[in-house]
């Protein structure tokens, strides 16, 4: 029996853990030996037994455990082994990382059940408890490559968790409308013999340029579900063309987070500021409120609100706002890794000058594709509809626009130079408004991107 152990041990090493279970019965016989009875029937049992939660048929495996175990000669290993994956199947997370340590008090170095913790833990978001399990795997000695190849995977993915993380964009755009001028022609409002009243709205001006952006991402662990982290990044956009439209964005947050296998909730206060070549445009700070939920394997969905503060400059402090936005997500994953991304939302905006206060309503639709292993491509959809709440003297009417957004991104998943990441975006976007000679226009934009994480 001690060979058919070991016997077993390796396949599941392989096979079960790191590997979909989608292995064929073949596979299964070149490894499970056959025995003289009752040998031969433990080890015919046990096979069913195996095949049956690789196949993840939840009912039978009960029933096959359930004759196994009156066996004589059975195995306590494939035992624990099958009861820690049919709770973990369940959702009993708490009796699948018990049979899992059962298994590790009767062999320390069973390596299925070491890796079963593992993947347990990061589903469950227990990054502390899944860290600790790799290094225990880490230090045995002797193991095959796939184990080898696949611990390097599950450090790079807990390097996420516990590490800061930089990230560098070097952005060349070119864009048609920087001004969002509404490029009408010139018509008479009203004529009279003494005089003659015309409007013309500005001329689109077109520009090349660059952008900076810089951000730092630092997490804490502290304790268990509880996520505490920093956040902050600076954007530089300078345009060749348009100098005095050139800016200084810069944006500090932290964030709580409190995440379990079925959802997460988190609150993020934040604070920014605008500055351009000349002084500083405005302040901002906030919080925003985010709830997830996993519906099942395929769709997700998240709500969030959001409240923030917006304080000008002097000159400008007409334009001081408060706002609140909501909005919920909903993501489908399809079999081909096709992800569909449907938006809701809804803002509010109140001014100091009450003339500009409004109301904005959004839908937002879109997919993301990979066109192969290295290149993927995303389309975005966005209408949106504001309207302002108060009837505006000047203006001699209610101002109302329509929007409409076009995105389309190509990226490369594989370096292109000096570790830097490629990326394209195409962008128009077309505003229509009541008030057309001054809020409408339209804009083209090409963004050519080189990404970095380091």
């Amino acid at each position: 029996m001690h060979y058919y152990q070991k016997r077993m041990e390796l396949f599941f090493i392989i096979s079960v853990l790191f590997i979909p279970l989608n292995v064929n019965a073949k596979e299964i016989n070149s490894v499970l030996f056959s025995y003289h009875s009752p040998q031969h029937q433990v080890a015919q049992l046990g096979q069913q037994l195996y095949r049956a939660l690789q196949q993840q048929q939840w009912k039978k495996a009960e029933e096959l455990l359930l004759d196994y175990q009156q066996l004589p000669l059975h195995e306590t290993l494939l035992i624990d082994y099958a009861k820690a994956i049919l709770a973990q199947a369940k959702g009993d997370f708490l009796n699948a990382e018990f049979y899992y340590q059962q298994q590790l008090k009767q062999k320390a170095d069973f390596i299925p059940a070491q890796t079963g913790l593992i993947q347990l833990y990061f589903h469950l978001r227990e990054y502390k408890k899944a860290q600790r399990q790799l290094n225990q795997l880490s230090n045995l000695v002797d193991l095959p490559n796939d184990i080898i190849q696949s611990i390097k995977v599950y450090k790079v993915k807990l390097a996420s968790y516990f590490q800061g993380q930089r990230f560098y964009q070097l952005n060349f755009f070119y864009n048609d409308n920087i001004n969002h001028a509404p490029d009408l022609a010139e018509h008479i409002v009203s004529h009279s013999t003494q005089r003659t009243i015309t409007l013309r709205g500005a001329k689109p001006i077109t520009s090349t340029g660059l952008t900076h952006y810089f951000s730092f991402y630092q997490p804490f662990i502290i304790y268990s579900h509880h996520t505490f982290s920093s956040y902050s990044y600076a954007r530089y956009i300078d345009y060749h063309s348009y100098r005095s439209a050139n800016f200084l964005a810069l944006y500090t947050q932290l964030d709580y987070r409190y995440q379990k296998s079925q959802y997460q909730w988190s609150i993020t206060p934040y604070y920014e500021i605008k500055k351009t070549p000349t002084q500083y445009e405005y302040q901002a700070w906030g919080s925003e409120t985010q709830l997830s939920y996993l519906i099942n394997k395929k769709q997700t969905i998240n709500l969030s609100f959001d409240y923030k503060i917006k304080k000008y400059q002097k000159a400008l402090n007409n334009l001081n706002s408060q706002r609140v936005s909501y909005s919920t997500n909903h993501n489908y994953y399809f079999n081909n890794k096709l992800r569909l991304v449907n938006q809701l939302n809804y803002q509010f905006g109140c001014k100091k000058n009450t003339l500009l206060n409004y109301q904005q309503y959004g839908i937002k639709t879109g997919v993301y594709y990979p066109l192969s292993e290295r290149w993927y491509i995303s389309f975005f959809l966005q209408y949106q509809f504001k309207y302002f709440n108060n009837y505006n003297p000047l203006l001699k009417k209610r101002r109302k626009d329509n929007s409409v957004v076009f995105t389309t991104n190509i990226k490369n998943k594989s370096p292109f130079i000096l570790g830097f990441y490629p990326a394209i975006e195409l962008r128009y976007t077309r505003r229509l408004s009541n008030v057309d000679w001054l809020y409408q226009y339209q804009q083209h934009e090409v963004l050519f991107k080189l990404e970095k994480q380091f």
